[in-house]
C-alpha cells in the first residue's frame, strides 16, 4: 500500500546493510490491524486515536471482497503490541528479523460473527469486486470518514478510499495473515481476544 512505501524503502536498506553479514540486529515488528480501531469512535488507548476501517461496529456494517470472505485479519491491541515489545527489549536471543505479533487470527466472516454476537444484530455488507477493487474503484453504500491528523483536509477523501481499497485488496493476497514469530518467542503471554476486548468495548453502547 502507498502509504507504506516509507518502510519498505527502510526494509530494503537494512537487508542491504546485512547483505555480506550481520552488522545490525533488528526486527520489524508486525501487529496487523490494530483492534482497537474497531473501537471507533471510542478512544482505547492513550497514543492510538479513533479511526475507522473497513469494519464499522459502530453502524453495523462492514465492506468485504466478493467470494474472499475467508480471507484473514491479524487483530492485535495496542497494549498487547506494547507487551511484547517492551519484553522483546529484554530478550537475551536473537531478535527474528520478521516480528510477527498475532493477537488474534480471523477471517471476514469470524470478525462479522463477532460483530453479531457483540453488537446483537446482523451487520450490513458490501460486497466490493476484486476487478473493481483493482481499477481502483470502490462501489459502497459507504465510506471512511475518520482520518488521520496528519492528512490535510485536501488529501483526506482520497486518501480514505485508498485506505479501504489497500486493506481490502491485500487481504485477498494474504498481507494480513501475519506470522507468529514473538509469540513463539513467548509462549506464555496471554492476548486479548477479539470478543473479550469488543464485548467490553461495545457493552451497553447503542
Amino acid at each position: 500500500m502507498a502509504w507504506w512505501q516509507g518502510k519498505e524503502k527502510v526494509r530494503e536498506y537494512l537487508e542491504e546493510v546485512n547483505k555480506n553479514e550481520k552488522v545490525l540486529e533488528y526486527t520489524l515488528f508486525q501487529p496487523g490491524l490494530f483492534l482497537n480501531y474497531l473501537a471507533y469512535p471510542y478512544k482505547t488507548a492513550k497514543h492510538v486515536d479513533p479511526l475507522q476501517s473497513v469494519f464499522d461496529f459502530e453502524n453495523k456494517r462492514a465492506i468485504v471482497v466478493e467470494g474472499h470472505e475467508d480471507a484473514i485479519m491479524t487483530l492485535t491491541t495496542v497494549a498487547d503490541l506494547a507487551a511484547v515489545i517492551a519484553q522483546a527489549v529484554d530478550y537475551e536471543g536473537t531478535w527474528p528479523t520478521t516480528g510477527g505479533i498475532r493477537g488474534n487470527r480471523a477471517t471476514f466472516s469470524q470478525i462479522l460473527e463477532v460483530g453479531k454476537k457483540v453488537r446483537g444484530s446482523p451487520f450490513t455488507v458490501d460486497k466490493v469486486k476484486l476487478e473493481d477493487l483493482e481499477a481502483g474503484k470502490l462501489n459502497t453504500s459507504w465510506g471512511l470518514k475518520a482520518v488521520h491528523k496528519a492528512v490535510s483536509d485536501d488529501q483526506a477523501l482520497a486518501l480514505l478510499k485508498a485506505v479501504s481499497i489497500g486493506i481490502l485488496l491485500s487481504s485477498t493476497k494474504g498481507a494480513w495473515d501475519i506470522s507468529d514469530d514473538f509469540n513463539q518467542i513467548f509462549p506464555d503471554y496471554e492476548f486479548t481476544s477479539i470478543e473479550s476486548f469488543l464485548g467490553e468495548v461495545w457493552e451497553g453502547k447503542p
